[in-house]
């Protein structure tokens, strides 16, 4: 923990003990306009001397004090350092206060497609003064940048939220992406063990890859074979030429891949479980007012995003209530 000399060996009050006193050239008018005693801006003032290793103020009996040149010297340096940490105070009530200004938000890379464009819209419209600055990144690297301060929330799934509190937005069912023209599914719901014939085409994340097989291992169907990419798209693509299906929680409005192939969405029967997307952040971390306007402008663009899924259920209220999901 950290002491207000931070082991520089004098504190901002020192500072400003021996500036008011040098100003006032007397150490019992200093401490009264300080609010102090005259021992208190006196002993204050000689631990200064002792600590710089300089002599700052003559001591004049009954006629108050004056500068040495040390003093002299020394005294404008006190008086900008005082000035800049006024500043620095006065920049972090505006931070805490206000919502003006940059905000760091971290967005799992698969989602961000389906819901940034429309958070950006939003938060220009409501928040013309909230300047977003968005990490697209890969689930572990969204955990680095909330541990190291780099974002202060991350748009994610409750499966990849690590040690973080996650505040759950949307629960949203998995579904298959499967080839139009492959039979399965036209007649109505699949259960994994009729998709799990064919190879399983995802995103090689470590993370979605355990998630997805845990969620078989728990259905009692054997993990089929797996086929992996590093694009979003490139995997519609490879789903549309018939090298498998894939498993997502967001539903896209075209069905076209960048190749002109398609794809179809097919339901899944039986307990495979939902999960969440919501907003992740470090336990420890009080939301800032920029924050909490992002997360405004981001409940009512998930609610507009998903209101056309019907199988989509509200998550729990955003608050402190809320705990830490399970990875």
């Amino acid at each position: 923990m950290f002491t207000t000399t931070d082991h520089l060996g004098f504190s901002l009050t020192q500072l400003r003990y021996f500036v008011v006193s040098a100003e006032l050239g007397n150490i019992s008018e200093a401490a009264e306009k300080l609010c102090a005693s005259q021992s208190t801006v006196s002993s204050a003032v000689m631990r200064l001397e002792r600590q710089l290793g300089v002599q700052l103020l003559l001591r004049h009996h009954a006629r108050g004090v004056t500068l040495t040149p040390s003093g002299r010297h020394l005294l404008r340096a006190a008086r900008t350092l005082l000035g800049q940490a006024r500043s620095l105070k006065a920049q972090g009530d505006a931070l805490a206060s206000g919502t003006a200004g940059r905000l760091d938000v971290g967005f799992f890379f698969p989602v961000a497609p389906f819901l940034l464009p429309l958070v950006c819209r939003m938060t220009r419209e409501r928040s013309v003064a909230l300047q977003l600055n968005v990490h697209e990144e890969s689930a572990d690297r969204l955990l680095e940048f909330l541990q190291d301060g780099r974002c202060e929330l991350a748009v994610t799934y409750d499966f990849l939220s690590g040690d973080s509190t996650f505040h759950p937005l949307v629960d949203l069912p998995v579904h298959a992406l499967v080839a139009d023209g492959d039979p399965i599914g036209r007649a109505g719901p699949v259960n994994l063990a009729e998709l799990a014939a064919r190879p399983l085409v995802t995103l090689n994340i470590p993370a979605v890859l355990r998630h997805f097989e845990t969620m078989f291992a728990d259905t009692g169907v054997p993990m089929p074979q797996v086929m992996t990419t590093t694009s979003l798209e490139t995997m519609r693509g490879l789903v549309a030429a018939g090298s498998g299906f894939t498993l997502m929680y967001q539903r896209a409005s075209n069905m076209t891949t960048l190749d002109g192939g398609k794809v179809r969405a097919v339901e899944i029967t039986g307990d495979t479980p939902s999960s969440s997307l919501g907003v992740a952040m470090m336990p420890e971390l009080a939301m800032s007012s920029r924050g909490d306007a992002f997360l405004d402008v981001l409940r009512s663009a998930v609610s507009i995003s998903y209101s056309m899924n019907s199988l989509a259920r509200p998550g729990r209220p955003l608050g402190a209530t809320a705990g830490t999901r399970p990875s």
